[in-house]
C-alpha cells in the first residue's frame, strides 16, 4: 500500500537523517512517489512526520506487547508461568528490544506537541493494553497469580519493568550488575507467582 511505503520511508528518513534535516523530497523517492502524490496522502509535512512517529511507536508498541504476551499463551500452571517469566526475564534483555524502546522513548517527546502524533499513541497504547489484558486475565481466573496480585496489576508491574529498564542504563547510582538485577527479576517472578 502506497501509504505504509511513505511512513515506511518517512521513518528510515527521521532515522537517517533526524527532524531537523528531514527531507520531504527525499521521502517520496524512497517510497517511489511523486512529491505531489504524497502530499494526496498527508495534509502538510508536520502531519507526515507525526503519523510516521505514531506508526513507528505502534509497531514498537504492538511488538513488545506480542514479546510480553507469547510466554504467557497457554499457560496452566504455576510452574509454567515461572518458566513464562523467566523466558520474558531473559527476553527483555535482548539489545535490540532496548533500540525498539529507545525509539518509543523518542516518539514520545515529540507526540506532546502534536495532536496527530499523541492522539495517535493513545489509540496505540489502547490497542496493546487490551492485547495484554486478553492474555493475562486467565492467569488470575486459573488462580495463578498471589493473592493480592490481580492481572492487570502483574502485567502493569512486568511491563513497566520492560520499559523502564532502558531509562535507568548508564553509569549512575541506580545502577547494577546484570546477574543482580536479574535476581532480584527471578525473585520478583516467584513472588507474584502463586504458591
Amino acid at each position: 500500500m502506497t501509504r505504509d511505503r511513505i511512513l515506511e520511508a518517512s521513518a528510515h528518513e527521521i532515522e537517517r537523517n533526524g527532524l531537523t534535516m528531514y527531507r520531504v523530497k527525499r521521502v517520496a523517492s524512497e517510497a517511489g512517489i511523486s512529491v505531489a502524490l504524497l502530499y494526496s496522502y498527508f495534509a502538510d509535512r508536520e502531519e507526515l512526520i507525526a503519523t510516521t512517529i505514531v506508526h513507528r511507536f505502534r509497531q514498537v508498541l504492538l511488538g513488545q506487547a506480542e514479546i510480553f504476551t507469547t510466554p504467557l499463551r497457554n499457560v496452566e500452571t504455576t510452574e509454567q508461568l515461572r518458566l513464562a517469566l523467566e523466558r520474558m526475564i531473559a527476553d527483555a534483555q535482548d539489545p535490540a528490544r532496548d533500540e525498539q524502546r529507545l525509539l518509543r522513548i523518542e516518539g514520545i517527546s515529540f507526540a506532546h506537541h502534536n495532536r496527530t502524533a499523541s492522539e495517535g499513541i493513545a489509540l496505540a497504547k489502547q490497542e496493546a493494553s487490551a492485547k495484554i489484558v486478553e492474555i493475562v486475565t486467565p492467569l488470575e481466573i486459573k488462580g495463578l497469580l498471589a493473592p493480592g496480585v490481580s492481572a492487570v496489576a502483574f502485567a502493569r508491574i512486568w511491563y513497566a519493568l520492560f520499559f523502564g529498564q532502558i531509562a535507568l542504563e548508564g553509569e549512575h547510582p541506580l545502577n547494577i550488575e546484570d546477574d543482580t538485577w536479574f535476581e532480584a527479576l527471578r525473585a520478583l517472578a516467584n513472588a507474584v507467582v502463586a504458591p
